[in-house]
């Protein structure tokens, strides 16, 4: 867990001498301007940081994120973010869809200049995103149509001649589709029409000019790359597997100019080591048709160089069913990746997040609580306590810090309110974790059900408890989702982790001002057994 700008526990990923998983990867060393024997040179596996919530799998890929920005191109987007949920006010679903939104946010992450080389141009992606676009602007404005193209185009820096080139080829395109949209014509086309032109007439260099004519290669394009692109268009409106044939296209568009932005490059701009991609939460939308993407392509022998790594909440994912799988410490000095030639999905290797060790609890609460004393007992406690959770150690090193010695329990510390933020006011820790822990929907029901032992005594709590409609069906879901997320299956329990139980009973606990619902809930189980009981009894004595 970050304490500082120190991770714990993940030198597996980052050591930097011998080379880790990342430098490995990647080519460089975190944080340096310097070269790392790559492990694999020709096809590289697309790696999958899995675990349940709180293992730190976010802090990874912001770390690194910050071991490599300047270095190599980076790119890090959240998938449960609200700009991949809907398409942004006026644009119409039609032309939107969460990857295409990613590969816009992606492709302007990468496009920063870096240390011996300068910005990467993506003519590829944007002349498929722009014919995305292009198919809901049949209502749009002028001004909508020039901020959109404007946005496609990465060029939001003033100043530089990319932003004036942005402008004039926005402001052709707008008025092309405003001509064509007033006089009936065909709008599509004409937005299309003035991509491609602008593309040829804005890049001389061979290699750019290719660009222009990659859509030739769109199926049943013939050839014509205005013909691809309109192709890619209505795939995309016609929703379904024919975006996501259209989807698949864009991520090789991006994939495509990224290679050509490290080929041919003079010497006085050298890139070295890979670039770089990071989905955090890669289990929405749009990670599993970003993921889905490159794997294809990569098992049928599009390869690329472009290191991705996601974080998966959980490792029963069924895209991903014939991966390689390893634990951290065995990825540490090698990974032994080799694919399935069979299996597009044993491309990707699966890294699961160990919890942390006691060494490390005690050297991120001695940072944390640099200022304070610390009873000896409470590292030990806490470490007990979670289990090794990264994101428990740290917020309860942070209640710590802020109470010590007044609280020194760790029940005190966890009913003490933890400020996380300095704008922010402080509410119970147990509260921030659970915020961070479970799954925010089911927040009320879990708490209810962490009493249950299993499936037919959750039903029982669910029965007197919860409301009318959620029943039985909605328990198993539920039960199943907590798995699916990564927490443990434990017999005798309906929360398999102990960490998290113990929040959500306290939770229960402190519910309400006399702990109604928590002696309920334990009238409700008591009542059940002893039913349960006598119905064995009965059944006996039959």
């Amino acid at each position: 867990m970050r304490v500082g700008t120190r991770l714990h526990g993940r030198g597996a990923l980052f050591d930097a001498d011998p080379a880790g998983l990342a430098p490995r990867l990647v080519g460089l060393r975190p944080h340096q301007h310097r070269t790392a024997k790559v492990e694999h040179p020709q096809e590289l596996p697309l790696v999958v940081l899995t675990g349940a919530r709180g293992l730190g799998k976010s802090a990874v890929l912001r770390e690194l994120r910050d071991a490599y920005k300047g270095h190599t191109p980076v790119a890090l987007i959240d998938c449960e973010q609200d700009e991949f949920a809907a398409p942004p006010s006026g644009r119409p679903g039609e032309a939107w869809s969460p990857v295409s939104q990613a590969l816009l946010v992606i492709a302007e992450q990468l496009a920063e200049p870096v240390t011996g080389a300068g910005r990467i141009q993506f003519p590829r992606l944007m002349s498929g995103l722009v014919a995305v676009a292009a198919g809901g602007w049949r209502d749009a404005d002028s001004e909508r149509i020039r901020r959109e193209v404007e946005r496609i185009l990465l060029l939001n820096e003033s100043g530089s001649w990319v932003a004036g080139f942005a402008g004039r080829w926005a402001g052709r395109v707008a008025a092309k589709v405003v001509a064509a949209a007033t006089g009936g014509g065909p709008l599509l086309s004409s937005a299309v029409e003035a991509t491609l032109e602008s593309i040829s007439d804005s890049f001389v260099h061979r290699r750019q000019l290719r660009a222009s004519t990659w859509y030739r290669d769109y199926p049943n394009a013939g050839g014509n790359a205005r013909r691809g692109l309109m192709l890619l268009s209505d795939h995309f409106r016609a929703g379904g597997t024919s975006r996501e044939h259209a989807e698949r296209y864009l991520v090789r568009a991006l994939l495509a100019d990224l290679g050509e932005a490290y080929a041919g490059m003079l010497p006085r701009m050298q890139r070295i080591g890979r670039p770089l991609v990071l989905l955090d939460n890669a289990q929405s939308p749009p990670g599993p048709g970003l993921v889905e993407a490159v794997l294809r392509d990569r098992a049928e022998g599009l390869g690329d160089q472009v290191v991705l790594i996601g974080g998966l909440r959980g490792d029963r994912r069924p895209a991903l069913r014939n991966a390689v799988r390893r634990a951290l410490p065995e990825v540490a000095r090698r990974s032994d990746w080799t694919p399935d030639p069979a299996a597009p999905s044993s491309r990707a290797l699966l890294v699961s997040l160990p919890p942390l060790s006691p060494d490390d609890t005690l050297h991120i609460i001695g940072a944390v609580c640099a200022e304070v004393a610390v009873p000896p007992q409470l590292p030990h406690a806490t470490h007990r306590l979670t289990g090794g959770n990264p994101l428990g150690i740290a917020l309860l090193a942070e209640s710590a810090a802020q109470h010590l010695p007044a609280a020194a329990s760790l029940g005190e510390l966890l009913t003490a309110p933890v400020r996380l933020h300095e704008d922010h006011d402080g509410e119970p820790t147990y509260l921030a974790l659970l915020d961070r822990l479970v799954p925010a929907d089911r927040l009320d029901e879990l708490t209810v059900l962490a009493a249950a032992h299993d499936h037919d005594s959750a039903c029982a709590l669910a029965d007197e408890l919860l409301p009318d409609d959620f029943g039985p069906a909605d328990v198993r879901a539920l039960q199943t989702r907590l798995v699916t997320e990564g927490l443990p299956e434990v017999p005798g329990q309906f929360v398999g982790d102990l960490f998290v139980r113990t929040l959500l009973l306290l939770r229960l606990h402190h519910g309400d001002a006399d702990h109604g619902q928590w002696r309920k809930a334990h009238e409700t189980l008591i009542a059940y057994y002893a039913d349960d009981g006598d119905d064995d009894g009965d059944s006996g004595g039959g």
